[in-house]
């Protein structure tokens, strides 16, 4: 068990005071369970907070945040059929961003064996120009391949599957599809 905690983890600590006391009033909304309306899959990046980025409140989004805003990882998979057969969120929301590490990292070692990077590389022949993009669309192109309870919810309706780029330079977001 964690006993004395660092100047870092006393910060963290305090912040949640903070929160709570903001929180209370909602608390008892939020126990009952949750009904957002849009899912979004992005990269774990810590400058990228869809929350924020779109000015919303807890519970407004279902997130799922991975290096490279990649749909490989059947658990990123499952997390997003989750949203979708579950929560019947109406839109999935794949959510790139500028000054991208994972993509970068991935320009920088194109050798690699790692998930991450080999997925990323997969989309660069799409569009040499611009890798982040490439990415985004392949990841795109690829989600209803990977899901069957995507395609299905793409093919009924119940489902808009829809490509974004945040900018991380000056806050806004371009919707490309």
């Amino acid at each position: 068990m964690y006993k004395s905690p660092d100047e870092t983890i006393e910060r963290l600590i305090q912040q949640n005071k903070l929160f709570q006391q903001r929180y209370k009033n909602e608390a008892a909304h939020h126990v009952k369970g949750q009904s957002p309306k849009i899912a979004i899959l992005t990269c774990a990046d810590s400058r990228v907070v869809p929350e924020f980025i779109f000015n919303v409140s807890i519970g407004e989004l279902f997130v799922v945040r991975l290096a490279g805003n990649i749909a490989v990882d059947e658990t990123v998979i499952a997390s997003l059929e989750y949203a979708v057969e579950h929560l019947k969120v109406s839109h999935l929301i794949v959510l790139g961003h500028s000054y991208c590490g994972a993509v970068k990292a991935t320009e920088q070692s194109p050798d690699s064996e790692s998930l991450l990077l080999r997925e990323i590389k997969e989309s660069f022949g799409l569009d040499e120009s611009n890798h982040m993009q490439a990415n985004l669309n392949r990841q795109l192109q690829m989600l209803p391949k990977r899901s069957t309870t995507i395609q299905k919810a793409l093919s009924d309706g119940s489902l808009h599957l829809v490509g974004a780029i945040y900018y991380v330079e000056d806050g806004h977001v371009e919707f490309i599809s």
